[in-house]
């Protein structure tokens, strides 16, 4: 039997999410989550998505749908912010309690992450996000890149760039998620 993928597009609808200009993280968001979607979907995997447009989705249906899909895997994907214009680089969280597979997927992913953009590697931390603490499976939350630095913003709406985020998350996925 496959395994069973939700993937999370942080934010949506009326929450945009973090912003630069006209810029906005839901949208970003979104394209690398159909990215994501369509490498797992080829890669034999099931996948299930919390939204697949632009709508707001509380953060408690987002943990239902995952749970009720009986997924293997919840990954959360998000643009990171800060008020510095220099914050740069790609982290994942996993909650501060996590299986021993949500931790080896986080570092999975983020050491693929690092090894395809060359981004500064802000490294796995933990924290007590709604999403990584409420769903079922094991979870982890991937911030791609700050929105607030010019030179990674404009990266991060490339669908290029998209692609190659999604392919990594995959990989480090396929490492651990069989």
């Amino acid at each position: 039997m496959a395994k069973r993928i939700c993937i999370d597009a942080g934010h949506g609808g009326s929450d945009p999410g973090a912003k630069n200009g006209t810029y906005k993280e839901k949208n970003a968001a979104l394209g690398i989550a159909f990215e994501l979607g369509l490498v797992l979907y080829r890669g034999g995997y099931e996948v299930y998505f919390t939204r697949t447009n632009d709508t707001a989705v509380s953060l408690a249906d987002r943990c239902t749908i995952s749970n009720l899909a009986g997924a293997d895997l919840f990954v959360s994907v998000h643009l990171n912010s800060s008020t510095s214009a220099s914050a740069a680089g790609i982290e994942t969280y996993v909650y501060r309690n996590a299986s021993a597979t949500a931790r080896n997927v986080a570092d999975n992913v983020q050491k693929k992450l690092i090894e395809a953009t060359g981004s500064k590697n802000r490294g796995v931390k933990e924290s007590g996000f709604y999403v990584l603490k409420n769903t079922k499976s094991p979870a982890i939350l991937v911030e791609t890149g700050f929105i607030s630095n010019t030179t990674e913003c404009k990266k991060l709406f490339t669908t290029d760039y998209q692609r190659t985020l999604a392919k990594a998350i995959y990989g480090g996925i396929r490492q651990v998620v069989k």
